[in-house]
């Protein structure tokens, strides 16, 4: 049960959320967990550069952002720090389809976009200093006969980054540089191009921590699942999945044991009204953990070392106002962890998107995940002697709360201010080598000024 303190942050910051309801957040979410810990700007196109006839187009540019962050390394303890980050960027894409003739058929369409991004840090905190980092990203997207009764679809993405994992803060040190790299196909048959959909994906997962310290996080995966669809009226489709994984932690002194997660669920998505989109998913999920051996490297109930239990999602998409998209919802899952054999959350949301004017662009969002741990890793692989109070379960509260807007006074050029406030609630903590006890709740904003120049 919370502690008193505890209800009291939670109801202050609620108040605050309500306070600010006029323009809640958008924080990024992937099948892994959000990779950011800084809103990504949402970047939009210029004309570009036609390449190899009028096959392709390039669209380079470079964006800067300027701000300050209260709480850099995301700890109970705030340090704040001014933040510079340069990104260059390219995207080398097909024509659009609204660019070719009207009788045009695209048999491949391709997509590779790439970002290299320096940060540099300005802070008169000791705990902080002036350090930089570099990340740098990669996307490639290969269509083949979409929209034909056989399709098919590859897609590669590749991370340089410093940020947290899932917001799982690694070790005593913010800042745990990793490489990422997910390769995924997928293939879908519609029989006769008719009402039936058929699909079959394989994915495959890196995840690798660069310092030796933290190997023991260092993580493959590989992904199968298989689908059919049917759209049994004109705006409504039912759907049944199955998806099997396998995944093992490959580094040195990896404790955590090998897992073959499987989630089955049935859904449906229809639109109800020309302004009310409705999508719902229900199934059962099973992490599958096998082959523990070594029980004294986890604390708490090791009988529970498996998710077992539902997993599932709703979602309403509102059109209420032209150019203007509402969506809110909830959704379920399951996901591997650093802290323990896996992590749950309840993710609940609202996302807001608006062009109110010409080329006057808001977005914001609100996010809260409701998280929980299954059996915890020892302390001590964490760098800690022990946790705080002796605590033998975790649970998190974590807040996301994002705002922005962007203005397009020429084709090339966008200009844009962000607010984000990101906290962590939770009566969890760690005591170190010393016997400090630090908490692991945090709070954070972040006010950034942006500009991209992208053609």
């Amino acid at each position: 049960m919370r502690s008193a303190p505890l209800a009291k942050r939670l109801a202050g910051l609620f108040a605050l959320l309500l306070g600010a309801a006029s323009s809640p957040a958008r924080a990024q979410y992937v099948p892994y967990g959000p990779f950011e810990v800084y809103p990504s700007m949402q970047l939009r196109e210029g004309p570009g550069f036609k390449v190899l006839g009028d096959g392709l187009v390039i669209h380079p540019g470079i964006a800067t952002e300027l701000g300050y962050d209260s709480n850099m390394l995301m700890a109970s303890q705030a340090g704040g720090a001014g933040v510079l980050r340069l990104r260059a960027h390219v995207d080398l894409a097909t024509r659009p389809p609204q660019r070719l003739d009207v009788d045009s058929r695209q048999f491949l369409k391709f997509r590779f976009g790439a970002a290299v991004e320096y940060r540099q840090f300005f802070s008169q905190d000791t705990r902080i200093g002036y350090p930089q980092q570099v990340n740098a990203q990669s996307e490639a997207d290969l269509r083949i006969k979409e929209g034909d009764p056989l399709s098919f679809r590859l897609y590669n993405q590749f991370l340089v980054t410093n940020d947290a994992r899932n917001l799982e803060i690694a070790t005593t040190q913010t800042f745990a540089p990793r490489i990422f790299e997910r390769l995924s196909l997928l293939g879908m048959y519609r029989p006769f191009g008719g009402p039936l959909e058929i699909g079959l994906s394989e994915s495959l997962r890196f995840d690798h921590y660069v310092q030796s310290e933290l190997s023991r996080g260092r993580s493959f995966q590989n992904d199968v699942s298989l689908w059919g669809a049917y759209k049994v009226l004109p705006q409504t489709q039912v759907k049944l999945e199955v998806r099997s994984s396998w995944t093992s932690y490959y580094g040195d002194g990896a404790v955590i044991p090998s897992s073959a997660p499987l989630r089955i669920t049935g859904g449906v998505q229809s639109l109800l009204w020309t302004w009310l989109g409705v999508s719902l998913y229900l199934g059962y999920g099973n992490s599958l953990h096998y082959g523990q051996t070594d029980t004294t490297q986890f604390v708490g109930d090791l009988s529970a070392y498996r998710y077992n239990n539902f997993v599932g999602g709703l979602e309403a998409r509102l059109l209420l106002v032209q150019r203007m998209n509402l969506r809110l919802g909830w959704a379920r899952d399951f996901f591997d962890s650093i802290y323990a054999t896996y992590l749950r959350d309840d993710r609940l949301y609202l996302s807001y998107e608006h062009n109110p004017w010409r080329s006057l662009y808001l977005s914001a969002g609100f996010e809260t995940y409701f998280r929980a741990y299954g059996p915890l890793v020892a302390p001590s692989l964490l760098y800690y002697r022990a946790y705080k109070n002796g605590a033998t379960t975790r649970s998190d509260i974590l807040v996301s709360l994002n705002a922005e807007a962007s203005y397009r006074p020429l084709s090339w050029l966008q200009a844009g201010l962000s607010y984000s406030l990101l906290t962590d609630i939770t009566d969890f903590g760690f005591v170190d080598g010393a016997g400090t006890r630090m908490d692991a709740g945090f709070v954070k904003h972040v006010v950034l000024f942006k500009a991209d120049l992208s053609y």
